[in-house]
């Protein structure tokens, strides 16, 4: 996110490398007709849409393997003249043919998509290299070629870093390590907060979809979970930015952006810049985060870092108004990133509900239920200058039995309302997108990724099946069914990214640029001179982009747009339920929905299931699309064994069952897939 030098010298292959969108006529709204498709592929037991961006009647689905024709479908209209894009957008729906294998859509007189993949693991490679190009990102480490393969280096700044005199001190504090902020070289306390509470989120809330420790970084294999190797890199460089007095430095940087070099070969000096309430803020909950989910791994480093997280919070409290006045603003003759936020009181919302979720210490929760309801509730995604969302999630998925019921309610229905806007937004996007004109801004790519994370919790919580439909819709989009008809992360395949804003990617004389990494997409602002040059303000928001490395406001990539990716990915990737319906809280081990017999059955089946106490019981029935197609209220159960005959008036296929129990304490459920066949 942070404007490059002017000044710096291109290779021979960097020069004139532009998408396969050709949008080099500012008033031209496409380049082609084309069926656009997640090229990373689908799940077999989800929905399966491609989007055609012309008029026809039909689409065949071939196998590539047999070039057979094994589905056919009617295309219906979607929108016409949809609003981001310009484009009349057309359907295929080929969510009933589910057998794993490799195909393309295709249109007659329009054409055929990019190939693409029927499989559970879809999503597997795009889970793993979206992890890994945070390894990738680290500074101050030999990336050697066991790890890093091709992509190789030696350690880099190892001299960070040098007090900036605008910190009224002098000297220098040793500093070195953590992640690469975005294409530049710079460290950032409060991007690096967002990214780091968007990661532990995931694996604290779906530690089973994110316990892989087969990813080819330094550390696997030692029994801990990647994604906590890597979070813990840029942790330990975190904890090198706090002062004694508990206040933490804003960011670590040179005064200027780096020309396109090697990181090994930027020995400018670098710098520590005055400190902020804001970075202070985020790193108190990053660190009191930590204190909780690194307990198991290492007791003594999730000690050091709660303690850093509540002597950030007694320097906050000493400081209860913004630090600086105003908010942070870079220094005189300092033009790096500058991550200025005039408002921190999300920062130190997001603070007390971590700090109340790892202590129990009533002081945090007496802040967070003081202030919570006047921070963004639940209205828009989280983001670095917003993570107010974070403090929210954080009370909202305490454990049970802990917490203020009204408040909880509160945040709950907060939560489930945001999603049925994003639902209702999705209707009226041509491509499903949760983008409208006016929010293709600088890392759009971000947003839908971000409002999926929060889809994904709500419909956890019982909300609609649909949630997670559109949540999976995000990263169809992401991954190439869009207006470019192009994948968004570098590394998947013949038609994704090429040429990002990232300086390693630029300056390593390697054809293909670091995988894994997500371009920040389509920017209606035109913040760069390649943009301003190649667009006009008629051009649709949506087609606003560049793959050049001189478009660094379009394809530049970031770790906290990265981040809720790999949430997404990783989240799908791992789905064994292949539906859109999920369990809406932990189960406890006595409670349990049995799998129905007999299965596959034919007029009526038998859904067994028992309670560790009495509750009120609710079954729910959802067809393949994930849309509920039938609902049961069985009223209040005793604890024990229990069953209940279902007799559908259906079509042969896949349905899923939901049980919903709610007691005194908490509400939970659990899922089953039946089979029916006439």
């Amino acid at each position: 996110m942070h404007k490059s030098s002017p000044d710096f010298n291109l290779s021979v292959r960097q020069v004139f490398k532009w998408t396969v969108c050709v949008l080099l006529l500012p008033l031209f709204v496409h380049a082609a007709d084309y069926v656009t498709v997640n090229q990373a592929g689908y799940l077999p037991d989800h929905p399966k849409q491609a989007f055609v961006t012309s008029a026809a009647d039909s689409f065949h689905l071939i196998d590539q393997s047999s070039s057979q024709i094994v589905h056919r479908g009617a295309l219906t209209q979607r929108t016409a003249l949809d609003p981001a894009t310009g484009m009349n957008v057309w359907e295929a729906d080929f969510s009933a043919w589910g057998v794993p294998g490799t195909y393309v859509v295709s249109v007659p007189g329009i054409g055929k998509s990019h190939a693409f993949a029927i499989s559970n693991a879809a999503f597997t490679s795009l889970a793993k290299a979206s992890l890994k190009a945070f390894y990738y990102q680290r500074c101050g480490m030999d990336l050697s070629p066991l790890h890093a393969g091709i992509y190789t280096h030696p350690k880099c700044h190892m001299q960070d870093g040098t007090l900036h005199s605008a910190t009224g001190e002098s000297g220098t504090v040793k500093s070195a390590g953590g992640w690469h902020d975005a294409g530049d070289y710079g460290k950032y306390v409060v991007n690096a907060g967002v990214t780091v509470g968007t990661l532990l989120l995931a694996c604290e809330l779906f530690p089973e979809r994110f316990a892989a420790d087969n990813l080819r970084i330094k550390e696997s294999g030692n029994g801990i979970p990647d994604l906590l190797d890597e979070v813990q890199y840029e942790l330990r460089w975190l904890l090198t930015m706090q002062k004694a007095d508990g206040s933490v430095y804003h960011k670590l940087t040179r005064e200027n952006f780096a020309p396109f070099i090697m990181p090994q070969k930027d020995t400018e000096k670098r710098y520590l810049m005055p400190v902020s309430s804001t970075a202070t803020a985020d790193f108190a909950a990053m660190m009191a985060q930590a204190g909780r989910l690194y307990r198991t791994a290492s007791a003594a480093f999730a000690d050091s870092c709660l303690a850093a997280a509540e002597k950030a919070w007694t320097w906050l409290e000493a400081n209860p108004t913004i630090v600086p006045a105003g908010g942070f603003k870079n220094p005189t003759g300092v033009a790096t990133g500058e991550y200025g936020d005039g408002n921190d009181r999300d920062e130190r919302l997001w603070a007390a509900a971590e700090l109340w979720r790892t202590t129990s210490d009533s002081k945090y929760e007496t802040y967070y239920l003081a202030n919570y309801q006047s921070q963004n509730l639940f209205q828009s995604e989280m983001s670095w200058g917003n993570v107010a969302p974070l403090a929210h999630l954080a009370y909202l998925f305490s454990p049970q039995g802990t917490g203020d019921t009204a408040a909880k309610q509160n945040l709950h229905a907060k939560l489930q309302q945001f999603a049925a806007n994003m639902l209702t937004q999705a209707d009226g996007s041509g491509f499903r997108v949760l983008l409208k004109p006016g929010e293709y801004n600088w890392g759009s790519n971000s947003r839908p990724l971000n409002r999926a994370i929060l889809l994904i919790l709500a419909a956890r919580r019982g909300g609609s099946a649909q949630f997670e439909s559109a949540a999976l819709d995000q990263l169809h989009y992401v991954m190439g069914r869009n207006g470019l008809n192009f994948c968004f992360v570098t590394g998947t395949n013949a038609f994704s990214m090429k040429n990002p804003h990232h300086r390693p990617s630029a300056a390593d004389g390697i054809k293909d640029p670091v995988p894994g990494m997500l371009s920040g997409g389509p920017n209606q602002y035109l913040q760069d001179d390649l943009m301003k040059r190649t667009f006009t303000a008629s051009t649709p928001p949506a087609l606003c982009f560049l793959d050049h490395v001189d478009s660094y406001a379009s394809n530049e990539i970031a770790i906290n747009w990265n981040a809720p990716l790999v949430f997404v990915a990783g989240y799908f990737a791992a789905d064994t339920t292949a539906t859109g319906v999920e369990k809406k809280e932990a189960v406890p081990e006595t409670f349990g929905l049995r799998q129905n017999y007999p299965n596959p059955f034919n007029a009526s089946t038998t859904i067994p299931f028992s309670l560790d106490q009495p509750g009120r019981i609710k079954l729910e029935f959802f067809n393949i699309h994930g849309e509920l197609i039938d609902s049961r209220e069985l009223g209040v159960r005793a604890a024990g064994e229990h069953g209940y005959t279902w007799q559908p008036n259906l079509p042969s296929s896949i349905y899923y069952c939901r049980l919903s129990v709610e007691n005194q304490t908490a509400l939970y459920s659990d899922i089953k897939k039946m089979v029916l066949v006439r």
